[in-house]
């Protein structure tokens, strides 16, 4: 079963809630005691590992990276939260506003 539009747009801030406390909140923080390229590297590659090995893997990479970043420049897990979001809502959102959903 498909998720409705309210039901996407649920899971499109849920899912980043969850996953920021766990990759940032758990593992960024575990692996920040090696240093901040540690930290932020590690944890982004293991963000997009989870992420499986397919075309999503670069772009959840770099989101793992800013996120990361961003956590641990700020000192809290919301702002990750946000990059996490504004991700995950980035292509519904051109989709619905183009109705381009790709070639072919």
């Amino acid at each position: 079963m498909t998720p409705t539009g309210a039901g996407r747009a649920f899971l499109a801030v849920l899912t980043p809630i969850g996953g920021e406390f766990l990759f940032r909140g758990v593992v960024t923080n575990a692996l920040l005691r090696y240093g901040p390229v540690v930290g932020v590297l590690s944890s982004s590659m293991v963000f997009a590992l989870f992420h499986g090995i397919n075309i999503a893997m670069s772009t959840a990479l770099v989101v793992g990276v800013i996120a990361a970043e961003t956590m641990r420049r700020s000192g809290s897990i919301w702002p990750a939260v946000a990059v996490h979001v504004v991700n995950n809502t980035g292509l519904p959102l051109f989709v619905l506003i183009t109705g381009n959903t790709g070639p072919g």
